[in-house]
């Protein structure tokens, strides 16, 4: 199978710091991925690259064979920004998800996160856990070609890690996206084939 995933001489530095990426390579087919490395490695940057939040100083990255960039990016559901706040869960989640099958998704995710009570919240109130349940729900329900997922596990209770595993367990079969799942290692109920190993 051909990539889906291509990234070509990549090549990325912070003003006044030293490349993170200097000719880095990876070739991903649809399905789950994982990308490793050690502390200040690039992991989060490198996802950001793809979500086209920030831009590579050299090198290429495609996605089904079009370039990243624009208004084709991965989808990296960030929900450490401080202007969430004052937003009711509900709300955002009907901004992002649209009516149709997602939205059905959506219904299930929120169940299965246990996320019910939460909806009618400020993201104020939530813990970084329920924060980043709010964010996956919004991400698994509208399996975008590419999602971006950074330490997911990372505050999660233990019922919504059971029931995130088994939701990437389902995307390893996919054949129209791809889940990237970034970590210092892989989780150790999952069966991870394709990685990118930043060191």
């Amino acid at each position: 199978m051909s990539a889906f995933l291509a990234i070509r001489d990549l090549g990325f530095a912070w003003p006044g710091q030293a490349p993170l990426f200097a000719h880095l390579n990876a070739s991903l087919t649809p399905g789950l991925a994982l990308l490793t490395g050690d502390e200040q490695r690039g992991k989060t940057t490198l996802l950001r690259l793809l979500a086209a939040e920030i831009h590579p100083h050299s090198g290429t990255m495609q996605l089904a064979g079009q370039d990243i960039g624009g208004t084709r990016a991965g989808l990296r559901p960030d929900m450490t920004r401080p202007d969430l706040d004052p937003v009711l869960v509900a709300d955002w989640l009907r901004t992002q998800v649209p009516e149709g099958p997602a939205r059905d998704r959506l219904d299930d995710h929120i169940d299965g996160l246990s996320l019910g009570e939460h909806l009618h919240k400020g993201f104020y109130m939530l813990s970084a856990g329920g924060r980043r349940k709010v964010g996956l729900a919004a991400a698994m329900a509208l399996q975008p070609p590419l999602t971006l997922l950074d330490q997911p596990f990372a505050a999660l209770d233990l019922a919504s890690i059971r029931y995130l595993s088994d939701w990437l367990r389902e995307q390893a079969q996919a054949t129209d996206r791809l889940v990237l799942l970034a970590d210092y290692e892989a989780p150790a109920d999952l069966a991870i084939a394709q990685r990118i190993d930043l060191g």
